[in-house]
């Protein structure tokens, strides 16, 4: 493999990294998440998936939420995806008071095989709600756009791999003004003992704007998913 055929991938998100600075009034806190996914493919192109996540906060002392995932893509093409899918969270509050969330979201996936090195570029539209059918509350629900970009590399002849990604979220105010409201960035490492089955562990570094009481989160992400 030469330096060459690395340096176009990886300056982008090398890029994104020296940029990376500490804000002033950030909140720091240093988090661990659990993740479990299940995939099982319907056909040729569609597949069903389910996520579970466990999240832990204030240096991974305390829990934060759990996430519940269920979803569905569909493969229109080699390189274009189209996904949707339901979650629903389950929040601590301050005061120990557990709180569910919903959020739904509607994904399109585009992706190309670079001398080795899968790109994509995903697009998502998120949108949050506090109670299921709480029309009433609609001006208090929250439309989000995510947009990541990832890198993924098979090292030729192992079981092992790698992955980057660097993504944004885009939030409006009360004014529908359309601010930057997240950026993360993150970089793993994924171990694969058999065809169905998957470890992965990485790193995120998550940086919050223009929200109250921004913060700087720390995270190590070690997941498992099953293909059936």
């Amino acid at each position: 493999m030469t330096i060459k055929r690395l340096i176009y991938p990886l300056s982008f998100f090398l890029l994104f990294f020296i940029a990376v600075v500490n804000l002033q009034g950030q909140v720091k806190d240093f988090q661990s998440w659990w993740e479990l996914e299940l995939n099982k493919k319907v056909s040729g192109k569609l597949d069903l998936n389910g996520e579970l996540e466990q999240r832990f906060k204030n240096n991974s002392l305390q829990y934060s939420r759990t996430l519940l995932t269920l979803g569905a893509s569909y493969d229109f093409s080699d390189y274009f995806r189209l996904a949707g899918g339901m979650r629903t969270v389950f929040v601590m509050d301050g005061e120990q008071q557990l709180h569910t969330r919903f959020r739904i979201h509607m994904d399109g996936t585009g992706s190309y095989d670079l001398s080795g090195f899968d790109l994509s570029l995903r697009i998502r539209l998120q949108y949050g709600f506090e109670e299921l059918l709480g029309l009433r509350y609609l001006r208090f629900n929250k439309l989000v756009n995510r947009n990541r970009l990832k890198v993924a590399h098979h090292i030729y002849g192992t079981r092992f791999g790698w992955f980057a990604t660097v993504e944004s979220w885009h939030g409006s105010t009360i004014e529908s003004q359309l601010l930057t409201i997240a950026m993360r960035y993150s970089v793993g490492a994924r171990f694969s003992p058999s065809f169905t089955s998957r470890f992965s562990l990485r790193y995120i570094l998550e940086d919050e704007f223009n929200v109250i009481n921004p913060q700087q989160l720390h995270v190590v992400v070690l997941g498992y998913s099953y293909r059936f």
